[in-house]
C-alpha cells in the first residue's frame, strides 16, 4: 500500500510489517493456553465431528479438537522454525565472515564446500539427513540446521569480502586495529541488517520445509500436534471434514506470507529506491 502522489509506502504499514512476526511467534507461545480442549484429549464418540459450536473446525479421527491441535501446534512449528533460523543466521553470519576475511587457501576451500552442499535440493537433503538421524522434531531441526546454514554463509561471505577493502576497514588496519577488533567493530555491525533481512524471509522456508517432513513423518512423534503432521493425518477424511485440512494450509499459508510481507518491508528500508515508483501524469 503506496501513497498515490509519493509512491512512498506509509510508516504505518511499516509498523504493522515488523509488529506481525512478534504477534504471530507470541500468539503462538500463548496459543495452548486459550485452546478450549485439550489437544490430546481422545473422545472416540465425537469421532470425525463436523464443525459446530464446542467444535469449531470439527474433530478428528480420535475425536480430539482440531481447533485446539492446530492452536497447540502453532507453538511446535513456528517455535521450531524460529529456533532453526536463529541458528543457522548466527552459524552462517559468523563462519561466512572469518572466510570472506581470512581468503586465501581457507576462503578456497569454504566456498567449495559451500558450493557441493547448494548443488543438492535443500528438502532432499535435509530428507536424507533426517532419514539417517531418525523420526522425531529434534532430528529433523538438526537436519536442517546442518542444511540451510549455508544460505547465510555465503552471503555474509560475499558481504564481508565487499567490506575488507572499504575505506573505513583499511583505515582500522593503518591504525593498527586487530583482525578480530575489525570485524566485530566494524564489519559485523554493516552485515547484520542485511542478514536479517534475508533471515527474515527466509523463515518461510524453513516454516514450508519443516511442515513437509513433518507431512512425510519424519518430524514430531503423535499424538503430539504440529502442522504438517496433521495435515497428514487429514488428508484421508477430506471427504468427512475437510475444513480441518484447509485449515492447516490456511494457518501455513497466513505463516508464510506474514514473514515475507515483513521481509520485503525490511528490504525496502534498506534500500529506500526499492519503495518508490515512477509517477506519470496522464
Amino acid at each position: 500500500m503506496k501513497n498515490k502522489f509519493t509512491g512512498k509506502t506509509p510508516r504505518f504499514v511499516y509498523a504493522l510489517c515488523a509488529a506481525a512476526p512478534v504477534i504471530l511467534l507470541s500468539a503462538a507461545f500463548f496459543a495452548p493456553f486459550f485452546a478450549p480442549h485439550n489437544p490430546l484429549a481422545v473422545s472416540l464418540e465425537n469421532t470425525l465431528a463436523p464443525p459446530c459450536a464446542e467444535y469449531p473446525l470439527g474433530t478428528d479421527e480420535l475425536g480430539r479438537c482440531i481447533l485446539s491441535r492446530l492452536m497447540t501446534g502453532s507453538r511446535t512449528t513456528l517455535g521450531a522454525a524460529f529456533i532453526i533460523e536463529i541458528i543457522i543466521l548466527v552459524c552462517g553470519i559468523f563462519t561466512g565472515m572469518f572466510a570472506g576475511f581470512a581468503g586465501g587457501i581457507f576462503d578456497a576451500v569454504f566456498i567449495s564446500i559451500i558450493d557441493i552442499l547448494l548443488a543438492f535440493p535443500s528438502v532432499i537433503f535435509a530428507l536424507v539427513l533426517s532419514g539417517i538421524l531418525g523420526a522425531g522434531l529434534h532430528n529433523v531441526m538438526i537436519a536442517m540446521i546442518c542444511v540451510y546454514w549455508v544460505e547465510h554463509a555465503r552471503i555474509a561471505r560475499s558481504a564481508c569480502r565487499a567490506l575488507r577493502e572499504k575505506e573505513f576497514v583499511l583505515a582500522a588496519r593503518a591504525i593498527g586495529c586487530s583482525n578480530s577488533r575489525i570485524i566485530f567493530k566494524h564489519i559485523l555491525p554493516e552485515i547484520i541488517p542485511g542478514m536479517l533481512v534475508f533471515s527474515t524471509l527466509h523463515i518461510t522456508h524453513i516454516i514450508i520445509a519443516l511442515s513437509s517432513l513433518s507431512f512425510l513423518g519424519l518430524g514430531v512423534r503423535p499424538p503430539a500436534p504440529e502442522w504438517g503432521a496433521m495435515l497428514s493425518a487429514q488428508r484421508n477424511y477430506l471427504r468427512e471434514n475437510p475444513a480441518a485440512a484447509l485449515a492447516v494450509l490456511a494457518c501455513l499459508a497466513l505463516s508464510a506470507a506474514c514473514f515475507q510481507f515483513a521481509g520485503e518491508k525490511l528490504r525496502d528500508v534498506q534500500n529506500p529506491r526499492n519503495d518508490r515508483r515512477i509517477i506519470r501524469i496522464k
